[in-house]
């Protein structure tokens, strides 16, 4: 949500003095997987889907740069369907993430994340397993809350080898002088 206050709405709420050029990290990352980083994509050797934040692909159209990311940084890329800016929420959006009193986080398990959750096993569907290592990257971290805790309704680590991870985090595994560290 950073993305979209300062790119989308800084503007409309900080003086003419304060305005400074932004640009989301992400494109910045592509550019120093491209360039700069020593990347060894083999350190990923494990099935990736990508999860298309609302914030970030459908209100703010950063759709491609995690993409080229991902298909440099790991061999076993696939996209979800739909993907892109037709992707489905995670359940989180709209606060439901923070949501946790009263019969909230029960609703969004087996209600709005349920969706997400039935693309993602689709996404893996020929790689699914107990001792499978498949890993959805969600660049956002309300995602990735809402990913976590669904993922701990539906056991999917337990029962279909499923983990989550942010895009930098997924990066940083692949960089040569770096200890791996993305556990299963």
């Amino acid at each position: 949500h950073a993305h979209k206050a300062m790119i989308a709405l800084a503007d409309r709420i900080l003086p003419e003095d304060c305005r400074i050029p932004r640009e989301s990290c992400i494109p910045l990352l592509e550019e120093l997987v491209r360039k700069r980083l020593n990347i060894d994509s083999s350190r990923n050797d494990f099935a990736v889907t990508l999860h298309d934040p609302c914030n970030i692909v459908r209100n703010l159209g950063i759709v491609e740069p995690q993409r080229r990311i991902l298909r440099r940084i790991c061999g076993q890329f696939r996209e979800m369907e739909p993907s892109g800016v037709y992707n489905y929420c995670c359940g989180g959006g709209g606060g439901m993430v923070v949501m946790n009193s009263l019969n909230f986080p029960e609703f969004r398990n087996k209600v709005s994340a349920r969706m997400k959750f039935s693309q993602i096993l689709k996404a893996f569907r020929d790689s699914l397993g107990p001792n499978s290592r498949n890993i959805v990257v969600a660049p956002c971290s309300n995602c990735r809350s809402t990913l976590r805790d669904l993922f701990e309704h539906y056991k999917a680590k337990e029962i279909c080898g499923i983990g989550y991870c942010g895009l930098a985090e997924l990066v940083a595994n692949s960089m040569v002088e770096f200890v791996s560290f993305l556990e299963f």
